[in-house]
């Protein structure tokens, strides 16, 4: 198959630019981007390429490419194992997209960049991802205001979750079961810490260690596909981040069960706490250590920190507007567009790569997470209550994520799919 090149377009071979697309494409799938932006982007490549008639089909795990041609019809399909990827890998991806939209690189040295993407080994070694995960853990424990014993705690859960995630990578199921793994292990040190009497704010430092297991990030990018007409992929998404929520459960709810604390124990939370202004050196800590565990490039990390301290800085405004339960919605709905402004406006990193991080420090300041360490409790009244104000905390962050994404659409690009529509009616509706 040959490509049929537009005015200007060099032609390549067919069946190489096809199957560039499918890697180039599972591979921005792994990045945890809406879909919808996801087949724009390799519907761009294709056009610029010289094919005119272009069919792209994302699901979380699956990728359809067509492209069509005066020889008719070629379809690849991808279904490769899932793959992991570091924030690093991740703008290396988005950068070699944008390369290929402008005719920069051809498919077969598509296909060696993206090679090399995936065999890169981490910019940073083992002993700094774990010690990247202690500051992303103490960066959490800072904004949530513990006192001086729980700080150290929670760096001390830091460190033992971030060996747990160094061991377990590439390492099929105990990967999928880290979750529960982490909740488990550290749920059981705070709770064995309260029985020996040990002062540590044991909810506190326990709720900054599994900060990265939260899936603030997948129920926001579910409800961008939800929003856009990609049922399956949202649906699919949405599952995924409530199984993972039940996974921190289930590890927690084991070790209450083993250690059989009551629940009152386990929620004591001292008054004399840490000055309202350690969230600042918080962000500094965590942005830090999310720099350090992700192997994220120096240069990203003035973006990053612009993000979280924006995000941040709405989620204050929202919590003294609102509440506690919307600070989160609010600091989502502007973070959203600033992230995917950076990107697409500024030459800033890929959105995931600054809107991830955000959303995770957003979470669990929305004060709804302690009703996870509620649950593992023996008040399952309260517990189910308070889990249902976790449910709503994090849905309600991704519905602000939603709706941050509009305003992108309505006033910049429309980078969604059939978001078009959408933008134009905002405009009708605030401009008329």
């Amino acid at each position: 198959m040959a490509a049929v090149p537009a005015a200007g377009a060099p032609a390549y071979d067919g069946d190489t630019l096809l199957r560039f697309l499918s890697q180039l494409g599972h591979v921005l799938i792994a990045s945890g981007e809406a879909v919808a932006v996801i087949e724009d982007a390799i519907r761009r490549i294709a056009r610029a390429h010289g094919v005119a008639h272009v069919s792209v089909v994302a699901l979380p795990t699956v990728l359809f490419v067509k492209l069509e041609d005066a020889a008719g019809s070629h379809l690849d399909l991808t279904s490769e194992e899932g793959v992991t990827l570091r924030f690093d890998q991740i703008e290396s991806a988005f950068a070699l997209a944008g390369d290929a939209a402008q005719l920069l690189v051809t498919p077969e040295q598509g296909l060696a960049r993206l090679a090399a993407i995936l065999a890169r080994k981490p910019r940073f070694g083992v002993t700094a991802s774990v010690v990247g995960h202690m500051l992303m853990t103490v960066g959490i424990a800072l904004c949530l205001k513990p006192t001086w014993e729980g700080l150290g705690a929670a760096a001390f859960y830091g460190v033992v979750v971030g060996v747990l995630k160094v061991f377990a990578r590439n390492r099929g199921i105990l990967e999928t079961l880290l979750p529960t793994i982490s909740a488990f292990v550290v749920a059981l040190l705070a709770l064995s810490a309260v029985r020996y009497g040990i002062p540590a704010s044991p909810l506190r430092a326990l709720i900054a260690s599994l900060v990265t297991f939260l899936p603030g990030g997948i129920l926001a990018v579910a409800a961008m596909d939800l929003a856009y007409a990609d049922m399956v992929s949202g649906a699919a998404r949405f599952v995924t981040g409530l199984v993972q929520l039940l996974f921190l459960v289930l590890g927690m709810t084991m070790a209450a069960s083993i250690v059989g604390l009551p629940a009152e124990r386990l929620l004591v939370d001292p008054e004399v706490r840490l000055a309202p202004w350690a969230v600042w050196p918080g962000i500094i800590c965590f942005g830090i250590g999310t720099l350090l565990h992700y192997s994220t490039a120096p240069k990203t990390f003035p973006w990053m920190l612009a993000a979280l301290a924006i995000a941040t800085g709405a989620q204050l405004a929202g919590n003294a507007a609102f509440g506690g339960y919307m600070s989160g919605f609010v600091g989502a709905l502007v973070v959203t567009p600033v992230a995917y402004l950076m990107q697409y406006r500024l030459g800033g990193p890929p959105a995931m790569v600054t809107f991830t991080p955000a959303l995770w420090l957003l979470v669990p300041s929305s004060l709804g997470l302690v009703g996870l360490a509620e649950l593992a409790s023996d008040d399952h009244l309260a517990g189910l209550e308070n889990f249902t104000a976790t449910l709503f905390t994090i849905v309600s962050t991704a519905l602000g994520s939603l709706l941050g994404s509009g305003i992108y659409n309505a006033f910049f690009d429309p980078i969604f799919r059939g978001a078009g529509e959408m933008a134009a009616s905002m405009r009708r509706r605030w401009f008329r």
